[in-house]
């Protein structure tokens, strides 16, 4: 949907079937800016298990498939009847922010990895260090780690924005933006 406001798109989407579905909304749209790649961001380069946690119909490409051994919450957006009665798994290609970005930057990053986003945020030190990333939003699936991630996006001198945040809810999303200047960083 945010395609139109971006000269370039990248989308890293490991699952096989999922990765096709875009492709072709992408193709029927006539989106000539958007680029999908098949990996997995994560902490490191390599490969991993992609946790199949729902069935990925055609209208949507949502899922709760995840690097992650087990989904962070049963409640996670995905109704019962899409659930399998099995986990299974696929291997997936993995590689991390840092070595996928290398020296570019990026204006927005919007991190839904369902329960892997910290994987996905150590695989980007360097950029984040850097302040190569503008701005960040992410798709919390632990409420319980709201302060752990507000505090590794501070020592990034991120901001961040809670947009829905609710102790209770499955997920949270919250906008993080560097701060422009060093400046704020030395009020006293």
């Amino acid at each position: 949907m945010l395609a139109k406001n971006f000269d370039r798109v990248t989308a890293f989407e490991p699952d096989p079937t999922s990765a096709v579905i875009l492709e072709r909304k992408i193709a029927r749209h006539h989106l000539t800016n958007i680029r999908v790649v098949p990996v997995a961001l994560a902490d490191s380069r390599g490969t991993s298990r992609l946790y199949i946690h729902s069935r990925v119909r055609k209208r949507s490409i949502g899922s709760s498939n995840t690097l992650m051994t087990t989904l962070p919450d049963a409640r996670a957006g995905v109704a019962e009847s899409n659930r399998p009665a099995t986990t299974q798994s696929v291997e997936v290609e993995t590689d991390t922010v840092d070595d996928r970005l290398g020296t570019e930057t990026v204006d927005l990053m919007k991190i839904d990895v369902e329960g892997a986003e910290f994987l996905v945020l150590k695989g980007a030190r360097s950029a984040l260090r850097e302040g190569r990333i503008s701005s960040l939003l992410i798709e919390l699936h632990d409420s319980k780690r709201k302060d752990e991630l507000d505090a590794l996006l501070a020592e990034y001198r991120y901001r961040t924005k809670w947009l829905d945040f609710a102790m209770e809810s499955p997920t949270n999303h919250v906008l993080a933006t560097r701060y422009k200047s060093l400046s704020r960083w030395n009020l006293v």
